[in-house]
């Protein structure tokens, strides 16, 4: 094993291996020792490279320019480490230079030899680690004046949203208003006639009218009927309001009620299978139940009306299929029978307003669902919609068990449905 050098004979060597600008300064600042690359920067910068026996304290405080500030900086840290006032002192300072920016960072620590003080400069070139610095210091920048410029776009467009919001609730209360008015205005009219042509045609049939006056007042009995009862549907569409309170409903035995309610023909058969229980609201579950099962009596086929309610789980939703055996619906129609005022059967004593379709999509959509038409296998025509499965505490295992029960019921149709 060789015998461990003196670390003296490394000294001068490693010195002049470190890749930072060395100096060594005594108390007085005259520069005693400089490494090579302290000599190799200052011959690149157009000095003479020999630097030992120059005050340094002098040379920074006397610098001018723009780096005038830094050098007098610098000779202050140097005198307070030679006076024990601090351990360290670091200063970080720009030294470009017409090629291109240059960073170095200043460290200057004190150490004593043979009974004297001397201070240790080093200037170490951080133009890589600095530029990188400001690159994400730059990008910083600019991600919060960005981030600044959404939050106030973010911040007006919530204000238009709210001013929208404020002047559209404004105008629904206005308009449902307008709505409850002039459905009340324009059904006393049309009471007030609907009456005096039923005093004309009692009074006065087949006694001082003839036939064809008679037939007349048959005509505006009816189209009296018809206005009411629009006036009724387009007040039941206009008050359709997803905040209308809800509950768990068991749509089977709602479905059961509205057959009963509309008393279908004594051969007409209703079947339920499937889970039942929706989180819905009471008073639209019937109407929209009403309209479907009011079409499908009012648009049966030569056969005996048959009628199914099917039911199955669906995630969050339960989707429901009416299916019946009628006249069925050509497909390029099964869209457009969900719009405002579209019959396919014209003015008949079938037809409806073409409103009730309508106000069965109004309620399935509020209430987060759809409803869709389809022709059924085997014929007649399938309603398919979907509603909210259960009640918010008790959505899981909500679902009943499976039945099957078949309802006959007698009497002609009433007035729940309209299409």
């Amino acid at each position: 094993m060789l015998p461990a050098s003196p670390p003296e004979r490394f000294a001068v060597a490693a010195f002049d291996a470190l890749l930072a600008h060395i100096a060594i300064v005594d108390a007085d600042g005259v520069i005693v020792a400089v490494n090579r690359a302290w000599t190799a920067f200052a011959r690149s910068n157009g000095g003479t490279g020999n630097d030992v026996g120059l005050n340094y304290l002098g040379i920074c405080d006397g610098a001018q320019g723009a780096d005038g500030c830094d050098a007098r900086a610098i000779a202050a840290g140097i005198r307070a480490v030679m006076a024990g006032e601090q351990r360290l002192y670091e200063l970080e300072y720009p030294c470009h230079t017409p090629t291109g920016p240059r960073y170095y960072v200043a460290r200057v620590t004190r150490f004593e030899q043979d009974g004297a003080h001397y201070a240790l400069v080093a200037h170490e070139n951080i133009t890589r680690r600095k530029l990188a610095e400001l690159e994400v210091m730059a990008l910083n920048a600019m991600l919060e004046r960005r981030v600044e410029e959404r939050t106030a776009a973010l911040e007006a467009t919530q204000h238009d949203l709210q001013r929208l919001n404020t002047e559209l609730s404004a105008r629904n209360q206005e308009l449902s208003q307008f709505v409850y008015v002039a459905s009340h205005d324009l059904q006393e009219p049309l009471r007030t006639l609907g009456a005096y042509a039923d005093i004309l045609r009692h009074r006065y049939q087949g006694k001082q009218l003839d036939e064809r006056a008679d037939t007349y007042l048959g005509h505006i009995t009816e189209q009296v009927a018809r206005a009411r009862q629009l006036v009724r549907d387009v007040l039941a569409l206009a008050t359709i309001s997803e905040e209308a309170p809800r509950e768990a409903v068991d749509l089977g035995e709602t479905c059961r009620e509205v057959w009963t309610a509309l008393k279908g023909s004594e051969d007409a058969q209703l079947m339920i299978c499937g889970p039942q229980t929706v989180w819905a609201n009471p008073p639209q579950m019937r109407q929209l139940l009403g309209n479907l099962l009011g079409n499908a009596l009012k648009f049966h086929g030569d056969t005996p009306l048959h009628v199914e309610l099917k039911a199955r789980e669906d995630g969050d939703l339960i989707h429901f299929v009416l299916h019946d055996n009628g006249i069925g619906i050509a497909p390029e129609y099964a869209e457009k029978v969900f719009g405002m005022f579209q019959r396919l059967h014209g003015r008949t004593p079938t037809g409806g307003n073409g409103i009730g379709l309508a106000v069965c999509r109004r309620i399935a959509e509020r209430h987060g669902g759809r409803i869709w038409m389809e022709a059924g296998e085997g014929g007649g025509t399938a309603v398919h919609f979907t509603l909210p499965v259960g009640g918010p505490d008790d959505r899981e295992g909500q679902a009943t068990e499976v039945e099957k029960t078949e309802v006959e019921k007698t009497g002609s149709e009433r007035g729940l449905s309209s299409s």
